[in-house]
């Protein structure tokens, strides 16, 4: 999508402007403001980091894809049209090879609170990572991870047997691939389209997080969930700052931002988790079935994950990334240091995980010197 010469013109200059007492910056999310990677990381880190700098730095918060669509966002960002904004990095594969090379990793480890943390210090601190983002305009201020990815379907999908044929929303990349091992029919749309399409019979089935059965109305045309855990998607940033806003913010500005994100990572991990747990319940007492897969269907996923990989290097090569499967060894090391740090946390207290992620994150972080050098 290209952004008006108009609106550009008007937005641009605010963007790569220093900060300044009482201005009001663009933040930028394309899901609702209920959904809770909008509620926490951007409506109350908004308010929070206002408080903070003493109204220095404001953002207003535009979600739903009111300010910029998904495809745009990476670009909307780097332009200025927002300061701060949400990416999915699925969207722009050319533009960010790196990040969805790891992104595509989905299925090495699907705990979503390793791979929220662990994706977050990859983007701080991996050399490869960071020039991505420079290339891009971009300076990276954390990541996340949804929950778990299941299979949510208009039919019974319990058996590898009753997958094949099926088509099923799939989020691209590793997930598509994924889908034809099994012999399923992936179909890439965006997930504001899964509603319509299981409930006009162009989609058996939606795999995503199960919060989409509030979150995206899926309750209501949906009749079972198998629980086969199909990865979970942290491709791109939670928060990506325009270059030369980040830039012109002095370094006490810069560490608010440190210390609000690391919050807001560790109250998104607790907010979803409890999103799907409400959202399972609710679809179970209007009559969603809960399936188990086969043990058919679980050895086909363990199969793909070792498969894949080699899928993941080659896409990456014909990118232009310089050895990713070194690239793959640094972050599958991150995952692993992370499984070990959060082992004996307690997942529901959000305290306790921001203090983790300050602690072994972003206090490491020169507040001088990151993003700016």
């Amino acid at each position: 999508m290209k952004i008006s010469n108009t609106l550009n013109a008007t937005l641009l200059g605010l963007a790569i402007a220093a900060p300044a007492a009482a201005a009001e910056y663009n933040a930028n999310h394309f899901f609702a403001e209920r959904h809770s990677m909008v509620r926490g990381p951007y409506v109350d880190f908004a308010k929070r980091v206002a408080d903070r700098t003493n109204g220095e730095v404001t953002f207003r918060v535009f979600s739903a894809g009111s300010l910029l669509p998904p495809a745009s966002s990476l670009q909307g960002v780097r332009d200025g049209v927002a300061q701060v904004s949400y990416h999915a990095g699925t969207y722009t594969p050319a533009e960010l090879p790196i990040a969805n090379l790891i992104g595509n990793m989905a299925f090495y480890n699907t705990d979503p609170m390793v791979m929220a943390f662990a994706s977050t210090e990859f983007g701080l601190t991996n050399p490869a990572a960071l020039a991505e983002w420079a290339d891009n305009g971009v300076v990276f201020g954390g990541g996340y991870s949804t929950s778990q990815y299941f299979m949510m379907c208009n039919t019974d999908v319990e058996t590898l047997a009753d997958v094949k044929g099926k088509r099923m929303r799939m989020a691209g990349g590793a997930w598509s691939r994924f889908a034809e091992f099994v012999g399923a029919v992936p179909v890439s749309i965006p997930s504001s389209e899964m509603y319509t399409g299981l409930d006009t019979g162009s989609l058996d089935c939606a795999v995503a997080a199960a919060d989409a059965l509030d979150s995206f109305s899926l309750k209501d045309v949906v009749t079972s969930m198998n629980t086969l855990a199909i990865g979970n998607y942290y491709a791109g940033f939670e928060w990506g700052y325009n270059a030369g806003f980040w830039q012109g913010l002095t370094a006490e500005q810069r560490r608010v931002l440190f210390d609000e994100m690391a919050y807001e990572l560790a109250q998104h991990r607790v907010a979803f988790d409890a999103d799907v747990a409400t959202a399972v319940a609710s679809a179970k007492d209007a009559g969603m079935t809960v399936l188990d897969p086969d043990a058919a269907l679980q050895q086909a996923l363990a199969d793909f994950v070792v498969a894949d990989e080699t899928a993941l290097i080659e896409n990456a090569t014909s990118r232009g990334v310089e050895n990713p499967d070194q690239v793959l060894t640094a972050f599958k090391g991150i995952i692993d240091r992370w499984e070990a740090l959060l082992k004996d946390v307690d997942r529901t207290d959000t305290e306790a995980l921001a203090a983790l992620a300050r602690s072994e994150i972003y206090d490491r972080l020169d507040a001088d010197t990151y993003g700016v050098n």
